[in-house]
């Protein structure tokens, strides 16, 4: 078994621990939607910019859209690396120590 599943095997038997790792599984998952959703935003501009429109949506709609949506992934994206600050600064240290 691979270390880090051992540990989080173990974590979530623990109450506490398992209320931590769930606001974080949720806080990963929201983000990966808005990633999605971003991407999605991306195709859709470059389908936008050839044909005129994407989905019954103008380009100006597609950047309206893509514009709130690379907003609420900056502050998901802020909120990820506060919530796993612990472990951000570890990998940090075996990235550049």
């Amino acid at each position: 078994m691979d270390p880090m599943e051992k540990m989080l095997d173990d974590a979530a038997k623990n109450p506490k621990m398992r209320r931590k790792l769930k606001v974080k599984a949720l806080l990963s998952l929201v983000l990966f939607i808005v990633f999605l959703l971003a991407l999605f935003t991306a195709i859709g501009m470059l389908w936008a910019t050839k044909n005129g429109a994407f989905l019954g949506m103008t380009k100006a709609q597609i950047f309206a859209l893509r514009t709130k949506v690379a907003l609420i992934m900056n502050v998901l994206i802020i909120a990820h690396i506060i919530v796993n600050r612990k472990v951000f600064v570890k990998e940090l240290k075996i990235l550049f120590g």
